[in-house]
């Protein structure tokens, strides 16, 4: 069993990782009042059951949700926060949000706006969640227009992930979700991309020691990146790699083809071509990463129709008039944004994609 480790994730925000924390949560999860509302997903029942009898007789409110990417919505949030209102919420009381990342999404975006915002605790269920979306208080939902377009950032006091979390977690959203943990490293940490790379048999394999290893990486770079911009103005955009085309490939997928670290992996992979071309990323480089993902999947294929694209994209965060940013990677463990992208050049990026 790996050892708990503290990393802290801005002013009021902090991370342990290792084995045996759910057993301990009680003592961990940050509530002033001492009262909690638990929001699960049903995939997540194993955790939810641990933390409900380890935190017995505190529970305010004990919601389950649909964890689906198409369930992430505002209704989902109204569901929450109406649920919390009546049950007697005070301003003193914290939530706490167990699933993946669309179940900390929508918590966490319920937590913002209660009673104009109240503590929130998660325990992430999944690797994409624990490498990523449960770190760094970015809170939302989807709306037609496109991906996580609505929010507020809104930081957990207290983020628990324990590798037993994973145990009934399936192959394909394990997977999936270490797109995430290697993203981190490709931005920002080459020796922890070196490490995960080599172990990466071991790492599917669910070993503990080498996943917890790239997992607790991930956490340290988004940490540092996030405690530097806390509110998405500069450096943070960094963590967008692969996410611009990303979230294009995921709505033109209705949401359903693609699990969202999938899309990631097909939008990094997109974001390596524009790369080559605008930082002058080596080929030998770009052809490790490519490898990596190939490892990972095989992920299915994205729906490359140009003109599916172009809609979504034209309705990124990140788009002005002169183009759209995007972050691109001058090495392993170096990565900048680049500000003006045209639309033909994601374009062509979306098509020329591969993973191998």
């Amino acid at each position: 069993m790996t050892a708990p480790r503290a990393i802290v994730c801005g002013p009021a925000s902090t991370a342990r990782i290792g084995g045996g924390l759910l057993e301990r949560a009680s003592e961990d999860l940050v509530s002033p009042s001492g009262r909690f509302l638990l929001v699960s997903s049903a995939g997540s029942a194993p955790v939810a059951d641990r933390l409900r009898h380890s935190l017995a007789g505190r529970l305010l409110l004990d919601l389950v949700i649909d964890d689906r990417e198409e369930a992430k919505t505002l209704e989902a949030v109204e569901r929450i926060a109406h649920a919390a209102l009546e049950a007697g919420v005070r301003r003193d009381d914290a939530l706490i949000a167990v699933g993946g990342g669309v179940v900390s999404d929508i918590a966490g975006f319920a937590a913002a706006i209660v009673l104009r915002g109240v503590a929130w605790n998660v325990v992430p269920t999944t690797t994409g969640a624990m490498a990523d979306a449960a770190i760094g208080g970015k809170t939302g939902v989807d709306t037609k227009a496109g991906k996580n377009l609505i929010g507020a950032f809104h930081p957990p006091r207290a983020i628990l992930i324990d590798p037993a979390a994973l145990q009934t977690l399936p192959d394909r959203d394990f997977r999936a979700g270490l797109v995430e943990a290697f993203k981190a490293a490709w931005i920002a940490d080459a020796a922890l991309a070196e490490r995960a790379e080599r172990d990466i048999a071991k790492i599917l394999a669910r070993d503990e020691k080498t996943l917890m290893d790239l997992i607790a990486g991930a956490v340290a770079v988004k940490a540092a990146i996030v405690t530097d911009d806390l509110r998405e103005s500069d450096r943070r955009r960094l963590l967008n790699f692969g996410h611009t085309l990303g979230h294009a490939f995921e709505a033109a997928g209705r949401y359903r083809e693609l699990k969202h670290g999938e899309a990631v992996a097909w939008g990094i992979a997109a974001a390596l071509e524009i790369s080559a071309r605008r930082a002058a990323l080596a080929p030998p480089a770009a052809a490790r990463i490519r490898g990596v993902l190939s490892a990972l999947g095989p992920f299915p294929e994205p729906d490359r129709d140009p003109e599916a694209l172009k809609d979504f994209l034209s309705r990124d965060k990140k788009a002005t008039s002169r183009g759209i940013a995007g972050v691109v990677l001058e090495t392993i463990g170096r990565a900048r944004v680049a500000e003006a992208v045209s639309m033909d050049e994601w374009l062509e990026a979306a098509g020329a994609a591969r993973l191998s």
